[in-house]
């Protein structure tokens, strides 16, 4: 005994749940389209670009490393939207970031004990 609501719950949820999938398929298709429309092979393009990336462990290191960032940066941005806080800055924020932490690191870093300079620098 299955009502119509019911039936509606269920198509919605499987909606959901391939909604992400269907998005990255149609990224694809366009990147697709961009790399024909530049005369180029998008499944050679796909293929390096896959197996650059995750082909063997530096690869995957490489991969992570400049990943992370990224995640971090964007876990601030959602706590931010949730707390109702706009921020449009929060790449520029991570490279000044990182730039002064460099600074700070470099010149503080024979003077001072390692870790007070990583302290500093995480504040």
């Amino acid at each position: 005994m299955s009502t119509g609501w019911l039936k509606r719950l269920k198509l919605e949820r499987v909606v959901d749940n391939l909604l992400p999938l269907i998005a990255v398929i149609g990224a694809l298709l366009v990147g697709a389209i961009v790399l024909l429309l530049l005369d180029k092979s998008p499944v050679e393009a796909y293929t390096a670009m896959f197996t650059g990336a995750f082909a063997n462990k530096n690869g995957l290191a490489d991969t992570l490393v400049k990943a992370i960032p990224l995640l971090l940066v964007g876990l601030g941005i959602v706590i931010a939207f949730r707390a109702s806080v706009i921020n449009i800055g929060a790449e520029g924020q991570l490279i000044v970031g990182a730039l002064l932490s460099t600074y700070l690191a470099v010149s503080l870093g024979e003077s001072w004990p390692g870790w007070l300079v990583i302290l500093i620098c995480l504040v």
